[in-house]
């Protein structure tokens, strides 16, 4: 038996590796779920849901208002532009629209920063990173990413999941199953796979109980071992996920996105979720800084964004978890209120944030406010009302503090390890 002292300076020494995979059992997590979706290289929210309209005399801001109005769903007001009524329609009383975020940036790496952390400058986790640390650390893939910026601050790992390839996730879930074996004709039987798992086990306790190894040997051994029994949980992700032909359709989005795998990663994400196996997730949509052609472009780029939001939701009501979910959307920034020389639109630091959440009490609503050139306006955080003299802009670093607060996170030990220092308390979420 490993000696009670040495026993406590392995705990010690494993809980300063706090990226390293212990033993969590599924059904030890209910709580809250989230998603983040990086709409990637800067939004145009004056076509979505900060929408603006044309002012005679000044440059042009959006072509769709030049034949179009303004229209509301509920509370909420959004651009006749791609999808938004169908979205909005069916999903005002579940969002909640912060308008005139300021990221007080134009460039793309501080823009991306500044909106997921909090802080426009490096050190600081993503809001998921954080949430994952904060809710749930020892599940075994418990923060998602797909390839958007996922900085963790050291406090959690980052698990990589490519949006659109099967055999490669299930390769990494079950790697002692290749792809050409099947239920009828496994490669390795189950009983075989159990005695050596059990000798692998059995191995690794000698080398923790044996004070004859090095401390770093014996450390890595009890890692090693914790990290074994999580396998269970991804298998149990592994078994869940469907057949190719089940899954959603990629789709060519042209010149500035690409191919897409939204739908895709929501995909993979949720059915994490439902396994057990992560509590967070950042989706990424790469495409939205058209510099050149920005209608043409951004348009169905926005659509598609939208539509990926509507079969999200969908999904996570057929697996039974849509209840516990938030996602949140967001970009750089916004994209300037004129058009270039090339029909395009250039940075702009004034952006919005989009959360949704089902039956959400703080939902069908919009705060923060800009003017007709898209500029922010001062908010009081105590009304949440336009205040010139007493209020302040919104930045990243209050929605953030916001979203802490709201997620029960903000005294967590990781929370406590990156303050948000200096920041007024607004109280979005009611």
């Amino acid at each position: 038996m490993i000696k009670r002292r040495r026993l406590l300076q392995l705990a010690s020494l494993l809980s300063a590796g706090a990226a390293m995979p212990k033993l969590y059992a599924a059904s030890q997590y209910n709580g809250r779920l989230l998603i983040t979706l990086q709409a990637s290289g800067g939004w145009d929210v004056s076509s979505f849901c900060d929408p603006k309209v044309n002012i005679p005399g000044e440059l042009e801001i959006t072509r769709w208002s030049n034949s179009g109005e303004i229209q509301t769903a509920g509370n909420i007001q959004y651009a006749p532009y791609a999808n938004n009524q169908a979205f909005f329609d069916k999903y005002h009383n579940d969002i909640l629209i912060i308008n005139g975020v300021d990221a007080q940036t134009n460039a793309h790496s501080v823009g991306e920063l500044h909106n997921w952390s909090g802080r426009n400058s490096s050190g600081y986790p993503t809001l998921s990173a954080l949430f994952a640390a904060s809710q749930a650390p020892d599940m075994p893939m418990s923060y998602l990413s797909f390839g958007g910026f996922n900085a963790t601050g050291g406090i959690i790992r980052s698990s990589r999941i490519e949006g659109s390839d099967r055999n490669a996730l299930t390769t990494v879930l079950r790697p002692n199953q290749v792809p050409w074996e099947t239920a009828e004709h496994p490669l390795q039987l189950k009983d075989q796979m159990t005695m050596i798992r059990a000798a692998q086990e059995t191995r690794l306790q000698n080398i923790i109980s044996d004070n004859k190894q090095l401390p770093l040997r014996q450390l890595n051994a009890l890692a090693y071992s914790e990290s074994l029994q999580s396998k269970d949980d991804l298998f149990a992700f592994a078994d869940i996920i469907p057949d190719e032909s089940a899954f959603p359709s990629d789709l060519d989005l042209g010149r500035f996105a690409g191919v897409s795998t939204l739908q895709k990663q929501a995909m993979f994400a949720l059915l994490a979720f439902k396994a057990g196996t992560a509590c967070s997730a950042d989706l990424v949509q790469f495409g939205f800084d058209t510099h050149a052609d920005h209608d043409s472009n951004h348009e169905p780029l926005m659509a598609h964004t939208t539509d990926s939001l509507d079969y999200l939701w969908n999904y996570a009501e057929e697996l039974g978890i849509a209840d516990r979910l938030t996602v949140v959307v967001a970009s750089d920034f916004g994209r300037t209120p004129f058009y270039n020389g090339f029909e395009g639109k250039d940075h702009w630091p004034i952006g919005s944030v989009m959360v949704m959440e089902k039956n959400a009490a703080w939902g069908n609503q919009v705060v923060g406010a800009t003017d007709g050139a898209q500029n922010a306006l001062p908010i009081n955080p105590s009304t949440l009302m336009q205040d010139n003299s007493s209020g302040t802009i919104i930045y990243p670093k209050h929605v953030h503090k916001a979203l802490r607060n709201y997620f029960g996170i903000n005294n967590s030990a990781a929370s406590q390890l990156f303050p948000l220092s200096n920041t007024e308390t607004f109280n979005f979420f009611g």
